[in-house]
């Protein structure tokens, strides 16, 4: 049965009017994560219409319309999207007048509040749009956030293999940038997902190194409530050490009680009542399934409802409450159809299906784009070794005068070749460390030519220098043998 969990890594949103350097962090730092603001003071629906109605800038409008979404995550999920997609929108209107990752951390915002809501196959293909336009940027954090989102809507989904890949791609993209979120979500979630398929040394040493980058990252500050402390709950369940697991699956409730995460505590308790279960004590496990359905219910938790009246359906079927069990089937009935029913889950496998095609057509594209690469990088070097060999023939030929105007020729065109040389050598990591920013390549090639200009001056000196020195050496032997021939004529 998919399990839902929520990201724990949750970051304050600042309810500030902001400029447009300001709205492009928040969207691009919070909005690609598909994390929500666990804020203590987020601003009521009202303060928010205020606000909208007095902000002059579409920047200003779309922070605000994302903390309006944000406001209703807990009370009305269609509300929540129905905002989300009013910044989607504004992001394409100013799409030639904000950078790139405007539109990419808004359709990113918009796909985490659809997972949120339980809208899998929206939430999905939304993901999958931000992607698409994300490829082309080269932003590692924001790329590892959305790979994160997609892995979230698989594992609920119930694809945790294909979690574990979405996982590992965020893992592979942010593992040299210490301590940040992205890395956090994808090793502690991806240990969740080892955990569900049941291979528990694994899910033990990631969510494990989740624990400890919390406390480096937060100094044992309560930020993100008791979510993976409920994981290594789960995983000291399975592994049989109930005593450990009952330890941690109480702090999770304490440290989610503490600042009102509701989401995690619910989820929490539905997994000490697996737990309970797991150990064959069927009245705790029925009094924590309940709780954490209660829960699920006053805040719109679709997908937790699901699992919650799923176990306490089997629980209540265990013990022969026939009237119960039949209550809760109903309730998991209804809950499936509508999240998981058949045409949801076509679209979901269509989409990744897509995806997958697409991913293809890159993979083949770059071979391609190598290939010419290499062997451009090879013609360039065949003619840059010919203009060098010409030039060092016409240096050091004995038996000709050269005129100087060649050897400047050929070392202009030689300067020119060599220089595509390094930039065909050089682009593909000039493309990763600027993030294909066209200012930043342009700074580092000026920079390389700037090193080559002087170099070329000298080495055209020097060369200068050696012809004239041959070219005197020709005339005097030449004028020798003149002298000669004259003499023996007399």
């Amino acid at each position: 049965m998919p399990h839902d969990k929520e990201t724990e890594n949750a970051l304050p949103l600042s309810n500030s009017t902001m400029s447009v350097p300001k709205i492009k962090h928040v969207f691009t730092i919070i909005f690609s994560f598909g994390i929500f603001a666990a804020c203590a003071q987020i601003a009521t629906t009202a303060d928010l219409k205020q606000k909208l109605a007095a902000a002059k800038t579409d920047s200003d409008r779309m922070e605000i319309l994302a903390s309006q979404s944000s406001s209703y995550r807990d009370v009305n999920p269609d509300s929540m999207v129905y905002y989300a997609q009013r910044v989607v929108l504004l992001s394409i209107k100013n799409r030639n007048i904000y950078p790139a990752d405007f539109e990419v951390g808004a359709l990113a915002f918009l796909a985490g509040q659809l997972w949120y809501a339980g809208n899998y196959p929206d939430a999905q293909e939304a993901y999958f749009k931000a992607l698409a336009k994300t490829e082309t940027i080269g932003d590692p954090i924001l790329t590892a956030g959305i790979y994160n989102g997609l892995a979230m809507v698989n594992r609920n989904e119930g694809n945790f293999r294909r979690a574990i890949d979405y996982y590992s791609k965020s893992e592979a993209l942010v593992r040299h940038l210490p301590d940040n979120d992205q890395l956090l979500s994808a090793i502690g979630d991806k240990g969740k997902a080892y955990e569900q398929l049941g291979i528990l040394d694994s899910a033990f040493i990631f969510v494990q190194e989740c624990m400890a980058v919390i406390v480096r990252k937060y100094h044992n500050k309560n930020v993100l409530g008791g979510g993976f402390q409920a994981e290594m709950g789960i995983i000291y369940s399975k592994m049989g050490k109930e005593k450990l697991a009952d330890g941690y699956f109480r702090l999770a409730f304490s440290l989610n009680s503490a600042i009102n995460e509701h989401r995690l505590l619910a989820r929490s308790y539905f997994e000490f009542a697996e737990h309970f279960d797991r150990y064959h004590e069927r009245d705790s496990a029925i009094y924590y399934a309940t709780k954490g359905l209660l829960i699920d219910k006053k805040y719109h938790y679709v997908v937790q409802q699901l699992a919650a009246s799923t176990l306490l359906s089997k629980l209540y079927n265990e013990t022969h409450n026939i009237d119960s069990a039949f209550k809760y089937q109903q309730l998991m009935i209804g809950i499936k159809d509508k999240v998981f029913s058949l045409d949801k889950v076509t679209r979901l496998q269509n989409l990744e299906f897509n995806e997958q095609l697409r991913q293809q057509e890159i993979a083949s594209e770059k071979k391609l784009a190598a290939q010419e690469r290499k062997e451009n990088i090879q013609y360039v070097f065949i003619a840059a070794a010919l203009f060098i060999l010409t030039t060092l023939f016409l240096l050091l030929s004995r038996s000709f005068i050269t005129n100087s105007k060649w050897i400047e020729f050929f070392s202009v065109i030689t300067l020119l070749i060599l220089f595509e040389f390094i930039n065909l050598i050089l682009h593909p990591f000039l493309e990763q460390l600027t993030h294909h920013s066209p200012a930043l390549m342009l700074l580092v090639l000026v920079a390389i030519a700037a090193l080559l200009v002087p170099l070329h001056h000298k080495l055209k000196k020097l060369a200068t220098e050696k012809l004239i020195a041959k070219n005197k050496e020709i005339r005097l032997k030449k004028a020798r043998r003149t002298i000669e021939e004259l003499g023996g004529e007399k």
